[in-house]
């Protein structure tokens, strides 16, 4: 990753980079944590950009109240709301807020509404993409904490460059999607998200899309980004059905690439993992769960 410099910052008029900001939000949105997000964006460095918001469904009143109030500041300069009148799901919202403002922005930038970002996040993003033109989407490290008593729990890298995160996505996650920030190409390329509000494998299913026609990877190995978790962000992922689907992309990705015998046994093993920790999940055996939560985890976090 190349550093940051004076003399980039006087090559490069930042406030004229066209980017977005795209959330979503939802019933489970919680007002103080959407602050918090928000907050973070707002005290980024050097990038001026827009706030794109989401509402999918139904939203809490004080959280439909807050979003109806905010004034913009900081290096937010335009907040643009929008919403459907019942929930579809995230990857029917980023596609929603991606069509409805393709011609309007260079970059669009993801970010959960629980979770939050460094002050230096857009700005090394762009700072890297713009030394790396070829690159069509950058992810980054991140942080996990708990969001009952914010306490930093794990770091999370991977892959930096686009061959390792091919070769990954074979059998793990190669890239966090909350992290990336997308170059316009990747979409013209790969198209956008594929919803399917029973399996949830929005990002898997644009991942293999953006392999598939040519897109190129990156990760910045740098924790750029702050992920929420709680007890119940394992319950959402211990979907078999999700599970399954994850598998059944990992094979046709293997098979397609012809990547051999040992990735095949790579994702069968992340899927025998995947399985067991649904079950002790469902079963509420937290003492075993919690023993497979963290093998699991220190392996994913390996590049």
């Amino acid at each position: 990753m190349n550093r940051l410099n004076n003399k980039f910052y006087k090559k490069n008029n930042f406030d004229k980079i066209k980017i977005a900001t795209i959330m979503s939000i939802y019933i489970n949105t919680e007002k103080e944590e959407l602050k918090r997000a928000i907050k973070s964006l707002e005290n980024q460095r050097k990038i001026n950009f827009d706030l794109l918001i989401h509402l999918d469904g139904r939203v809490k009143p004080e959280v439909y109240n807050f979003i109806n109030k905010y004034k913009p500041k900081g290096k937010i300069i335009n907040l643009k709301i929008s919403f459907t009148e019942i929930c579809k799901g995230l990857a029917a919202s980023m596609n929603y807020l991606i069509l409805n403002n393709f011609n309007n922005y260079e970059y669009f930038a993801r970010h959960d509404s629980d979770d939050y970002s460094s002050r230096e996040r857009f700005i090394t993003q762009i700072n890297f993409l713009k030394e790396n033109p070829h690159i069509d989407i950058v992810g980054s490290a991140f942080s996990s904490f708990n969001s009952l008593d914010n306490g930093l729990m794990y770091d999370s890298y991977f892959p930096n460059n686009h061959n390792e995160i091919a070769k990954k996505f074979s059998y793990s996650t190669p890239i966090a999607h909350a992290t990336v920030l997308f170059r316009k190409s990747f979409f013209l390329k790969a198209g956008l998200y594929n919803p399917n509000l029973q399996t949830l494998t929005e990002d898997s299913r644009l991942w293999y899309s953006g392999f598939y026609n040519n897109c190129i990877f990156a990760n910045i190995p740098k924790i750029l980004y702050f992920v929420s978790f709680n007890p119940k962000s394992y319950s959402r992922r211990s979907n078999l059905r999700q599970i399954i689907v994850i598998y059944k992309i990992r094979l046709s990705y293997i098979f397609s690439n012809k990547l051999g015998l040992v990735p095949f046994m790579q994702a069968f093993i992340e899927f025998l993992l995947r399985i067991g920790l649904a079950v002790f999940v469902n079963l509420k055996l937290n003492f075993i769960t919690g023993k497979l939560i963290k093998y699991y985890q220190k392996r994913r976090s390996k590049n």
